[in-house]
């Protein structure tokens, strides 16, 4: 799968892309159908979209970043804000002279393409928004591990909780092992500005087409979070994905791809 980096500020910045690669300094051609940029999680990085990539690479055009500190981009420190992130994926979108595009968001790449989509409505032509929140509700302990494990207290912890009972192995498996590419300490990071973040005050804000995705066996942000999220925002369109939970992009890929993809080709 093509990748290529781009500098922002300090931060030399990972991607993937579909299509072919070309020199390091000259951006790839995104110029098939609709154009997807895709935001992963807190502590994730690009490659969890990889099925996204191929599957919507087929008629489309993606690219998925790794944020700062995030998989294979550089630095050891994550944003403080979640709104710091969509500054970066608004600089992201200029160096690489983006035409108007699709922003999938997943979890906190949810709450990025909230506050884009507010911020920079000119940038986007349809918001994602998948598994995802305007208020997240972290469980205090599930925090407080995370703390343990930075200092060095506890190992990683590989769970099940972001999954469907429904999901195999060989895909939580896959998760896990993309979990420990990024430096536990972004991920609290991350956990953090989530916590901090209220993106209730954006929803009246978000005019562009939008589209709101839930895992139905979602633990983490239960389906309750899409329906808040589709209430507040006018003419959202709302769809749960079964036998899917907080990780519905990886679990269901083709059911995902298919409504992202139906979903864009109705954006005007």
């Amino acid at each position: 799968m093509p990748t290529k980096y781009v500098t922002l500020g300090g931060d030399a910045v990972h991607y993937l892309h579909t299509g072919p690669t070309t020199l390091p300094d000259v951006p790839p051609a995104l110029d098939r159908g609709r154009l997807f940029v895709l935001v992963h999680a807190a502590g994730s990085n690009a490659a969890m979209w990889r099925r996204q990539i191929v599957g919507l690479g087929a008629r489309h055009s993606a690219v998925a970043m790794c944020l700062p500190g995030h998989g294979r981009s550089s630095g050891v420190d994550g944003r403080a804000t979640v709104e710091e992130y969509a500054d970066v994926v608004a600089g992201f979108a200029k160096a690489l002279r983006l035409r108007k595009f699709v922003l999938v968001g997943r979890s906190m790449g949810g709450a990025v393409g909230l506050v884009l989509a507010a911020r920079h409505p000119e940038l986007l032509q349809g918001l994602v928004v998948v598994a995802s929140a305007a208020k997240f509700a972290l469980d205090p302990a599930g925090v407080a591990t995370l703390h343990d494990i930075v200092r060095g207290r506890l190992p990683q912890q590989f769970t099940t909780e972001t999954f469907s009972p429904a999901t195999g192995m060989d895909v939580m498996r896959e998760a896990w092992m993309e979990q420990v590419k990024t430096d536990p300490r972004v991920r609290l990071t991350d956990i953090l500005a989530c916590r901090a973040f209220d993106g209730r005050p954006l929803l009246p804000r978000i005019t562009v087409p939008k589209l709101v995705v839930a895992g139905a066996d979602d633990a983490i942000t239960p389906v309750a979070c899409a329906q808040e999220l589709a209430a507040g925002i006018a003419g959202a369109r709302m769809e749960v994905i079964a036998q899917a939970g907080h990780q519905a992009p990886l679990e269901q890929s083709e059911q995902f791809n298919r409504l992202a993809g139906d979903f864009a080709e109705r954006c005007g």
